[in-house]
């Protein structure tokens, strides 16, 4: 089971016990997240979708960590009249680790063998 939500002006597929990379919060690390613009839920074949947003549903994780993502370089230059501007901007990101998916309080999917993903997730970083 998945939900597709809004944060940040952007849609994101989350799936309980793992984590999604989205635009920076205002908690820190450690903190409990509820993200309630849920746009769609799927089930195997059955779906649910909102207009715009489901009643009641919500996506629930916790902060893991707030950092910076990679540079984006944009140069500018105008030919033939020697000028050249270069920006770089590194854009702040939440990493949030999905607890669970609840609809109406009553928990969907819950994440599984929490302790085991967040050693995979250390050893990789």
């Amino acid at each position: 089971m998945y939900a597709v939500l809004e944060t940040g002006g952007k849609q994101i597929k989350a799936i309980a016990g793992r984590f999604i990379d989205i635009e920076k919060l205002p908690q820190s690390k450690g903190d409990k997240v509820s993200l309630e613009n849920v746009l769609m839920l799927v089930s195997g074949k059955e779906s649910k979708f909102g207009n715009p947003y489901i009643k009641g549903a919500a996506v629930n994780g916790h902060i893991l960590e707030a950092a910076k993502d990679d540079k984006v370089i944009v140069y500018k230059m105008r030919p033939k009249k020697r000028t050249r501007k270069k920006f770089g901007h590194r854009q702040w990101y939440t990493r949030v680790f999905i607890d669970s998916i609840e609809l109406d309080g009553k928990v969907l999917v819950k994440a599984q063998n929490k302790r085991k993903i967040k050693e995979e997730f250390i050893k990789e970083n």
